[in-house]
């Protein structure tokens, strides 16, 4: 992730157009603190959280050994412990934020930026990234169907192991796996930063261009962050993220000129999906 130069170099050009000399930003999940660096260097005063303790001491060193140990003060919580007043002088100018998963949000992104709408930022402040979007296609593919299903090995019915797969979606490189694409990508779901999440039901019809089986939605984001800069996990692109992968318990047959029935829901914490064929 560190070595990722694509999303170094966007959230950098973010950053610097972002930030102004004497801002005071907050940089949320700090990681290895490049970020907070970044943010540094563009001439703010930053506030930066990192809630893993060991990866939080590791971050110190690295900000201390680059000599912005005076300009950046890391707190070793969660962005949901801070308070302004004893950990912020005041609300920030700018928040940073890398804290997206495969799927954008199962990093508890979404709560965090609840907690920051309600508790730490103002109508100002100015937000890297400023908002994200979740893509979406339907495939055919056992291969990574079988990457969290199980049924017949060896002559052995393994499906009641299936009660300990994974519900939600997983992290899986696709194009390494053999699979077809049953209907055109489509905007799965659209996140506004600059605004408090709410949980959303959506419904989608998806018409089908293929005859096959849908054994799995494959997903991935862009992030805006600000300025025409964006960020991507998609499969043709060069960056340490993998691509999401929701499997179908009930692979659901389909055939070309009908449609799908998808149901996407998302609290702050997770997303679920839903899958049924339209009848003709």
């Amino acid at each position: 992730m560190m070595n990722d130069r694509e999303r170094n170099r966007a959230y950098r050009r973010a950053i610097e157009a972002t930030v102004r000399p004497g801002d005071l930003v907050l940089d949320i999940g700090t990681g290895a603190g490049v970020t907070a660096l970044m943010a540094a260097r563009a001439g703010g005063h930053v506030v930066t959280c990192e809630s893993n303790p060991h990866t939080a001491f590791l971050a110190d060193r690295v900000i201390r050994a680059n000599g912005y140990g005076g300009r950046i003060t890391l707190i070793p919580a969660s962005s949901t412990e801070l308070v302004v007043g004893r950990d912020l002088p005041g609300p920030p100018d700018v928040v940073t934020a890398e804290i997206f998963d495969c799927g954008l949000i199962g990093e508890s992104a979404l709560r965090a930026l609840d907690h920051a709408h309600r508790e730490l930022i103002s109508a100002t402040t100015r937000l890297v990234p400023r908002g994200g979007r979740l893509w979406a296609q339907l495939v055919e593919s056992e291969s990574l169907h079988g990457l969290n299903q199980v049924g017949e090995v060896e002559g052995f019915d393994l499906s009641p192991f299936n009660a300990a797969s994974t519900r939600g979606y997983f992290p899986g490189r696709v194009d390494r796996h053999p699979h077809t694409v049953l209907a055109p990508a489509f905007r799965l779901l659209d996140f506004d930063f600059g605004e408090p999440p709410a949980p959303r039901t959506r419904h989608l019809t998806v018409p089908v261009t293929a005859d096959g089986t849908a054994h799995a939605l494959v997903m991935w984001f862009e992030l805006d962050l600000g300025g025409g800069i964006r960020v991507s996990n998609h499969s043709a692109g060069s960056g340490h993220w993998e691509q999401a992968v929701q499997t179908f318990p009930a692979p659901v047959a389909v055939r070309a000129g009908t449609a799908v029935r998808l149901t996407a829901r998302h609290d702050l914490d997770a997303l679920s999906l839903g899958l049924e064929a339209v009848r003709p």
